[in-house]
C-alpha cells in the first residue's frame, strides 16, 4: 500500500454511541474491560472504512486510562481520531464520555495489514502448533 494513502487517514475521526447494559458492566458499573473493547471497535471500525477490502488494521499496542465511573443505562459515546501514522502503523487517540462528562481517554496503535497474509501467518503458527502435539 502507497504511503500517500496513510497521509490521507490524518485527521479522519469516527464517533460511536451505545447504552450501557448489564453485560457491560460488573457490579452495575461499565467495566474497563467493556470501555475497552468498545473503544477497540471504534477505532477499528474507523480504519476499515477508508481501508481496501483486502486489507485491515490489528491492534498492536493498546492503552486506556478508565477516570470516571459509569452506571447500566448511560449512553457511551466514544471518539476516536487518527493522529499520525508510520509506514503501515496508524496511531489513533480516543476519548470515552457517558451523559455527565468525560470517563476514559486511550490511544490504540494498529497495524495495517493484507488479510490473506495475516490468514497465512496465523496458520504458519498454528501448524507449529500442530507438530509439538
Amino acid at each position: 500500500m502507497k504511503s500517500d494513502f496513510f497521509e490521507t487517514l490524518k485527521g479522519k475521526t469516527l464517533t460511536l454511541q451505545k447504552i450501557i447494559n448489564d453485560d457491560d458492566t460488573y457490579a452495575g458499573l461499565l467495566s474497563t474491560a467493556s470501555l475497552t473493547r468498545f473503544m477497540l471497535d471504534t477505532s477499528w471500525k474507523l480504519l476499515a472504512k477508508e481501508l481496501p477490502e483486502e486489507f485491515t488494521s490489528v491492534t498492536a499496542q493498546v492503552m486506556v486510562s478508565h477516570e470516571e465511573p459509569t452506571i447500566a443505562g448511560e449512553t457511551l459515546t466514544v471518539n476516536a481520531s487518527v493522529m499520525g501514522t508510520v509506514e503501515n502503523r496508524v496511531f489513533i487517540s480516543f476519548e470515552a464520555v457517558d451523559e455527565s462528562g468525560v470517563i476514559a481517554h486511550g490511544r490504540n496503535e494498529r497495524h495495517v495489514v493484507e488479510k490473506n497474509m495475516l490468514h497465512e501467518f496465523a496458520e504458519v503458527r498454528a501448524e507449529k502448533l500442530r507438530k509439538i502435539r
